[in-house]
């Protein structure tokens, strides 16, 4: 047997050993908001960690929820940015924006046709300014959506998107992938999903802080929006329009710029003056 037969056997048998190892291996998508190197993502002044408040308003049933949602965001893998805990509450309607701050709140906004929903702002340096996060009490309220898998599910992603990332994909019937940020019909995988081996979707995975990790790996730089000097978009006021902005209904929410999987995922945009815009993902509900 020749030296070189044995060569293209190894190579052969390794790139097999590959392509099993290949289809053994969650496929992720590059779920990164915004698109480009970072989209949408929060500025960091410094080399040091930014904490960002995580303000809590929610009914006694979604308190376990927030806490395991909260911990897991706030691991020690964010590296970059990573979430603090500030004003705590009860339920909050209609949960309104806090300058530098995400807040998480649950009520019972009525048949809005979403199940969780999450907004950012992002002002005219190009970095997100505040985010809320909201979910429908009208939807888990049901028997189809009162689970502990739903509840941690949703609550995790919009959280999530606060910190500009996407969804993992929008296809409802595919395999899990092990993060929040895929959306599913099957949030605590394993038997009853599409494969009896599926992951659980109801947390984020090492691929989740990774990516928000690289998104947020410069300090001090300004992503200027088109026609802004840097001047102007350090001192660019939050125009009252914007200032009012808390969407419940999906006809507060602006233009519908993406939808996913038959319409059960939407994001849409609302501009207003001085480079504002919220930008706003939504869960349907079934």
């Amino acid at each position: 047997m020749s030296k070189s037969f044995l060569t293209r056997a190894m190579c052969a048998s390794l790139l097999a050993l590959a392509l099993v190892a290949l289809a053994q291996t969650p496929m992720f998508a590059t779920h990164n908001w915004g698109g480009g190197t970072r989209g949408y993502h929060w500025q960091r002044t410094s080399t040091a960690i930014r904490n960002i408040p995580i303000r809590r308003f929610h009914s006694a049933i979604w308190l376990t929820r927030f806490a395991n949602a909260y911990a897991r965001w706030r691991s020690a893998s964010m590296t970059k940015v990573r979430p603090i805990l500030g004003a705590t509450g009860g339920g909050r309607n209609p949960c309104p924006f806090a300058a530098g701050q995400i807040t998480s709140c649950d009520g019972s906004y009525g048949n809005t046709g979403w199940l969780g929903l999450a907004s950012i702002f992002v002002g005219a340096n190009g970095h997100i300014t505040q985010g809320t996060s909201k979910v429908n009490n009208t939807y888990f309220n049901m028997a189809a959506y009162n689970t502990v898998a739903w509840r941690q599910f949703v609550i995790c992603q919009e959280i999530g998107h606060n910190f500009g990332l996407g969804h993992v994909n929008i296809t409802f019937n595919t395999p899990n992938t092990g993060s929040c940020m895929d959306y599913t019909n099957d949030p605590d995988g394993g038997p009853g999903g599409v494969s009896a081996t599926d992951p659980s979707n109801m947390n984020p995975n090492a691929h989740d802080y990774a990516l928000i990790n690289s998104k947020h790996n410069h300090t001090g730089a300004l992503m200027l929006l088109p026609g802004f000097e840097p001047e102007e978009a350090r001192d660019a006021e939050m125009p009252a329009a914007a200032a009012a902005f808390n969407p419940v209904r999906i006809s507060d929410l602006g233009t519908l710029v993406m939808i996913g999987d038959g319409g059960r995922t939407e994001t849409y945009q609302r501009e207003f003056d001085n480079g504002y815009k919220a930008i706003t993902m939504v869960i349907r509900a079934r």
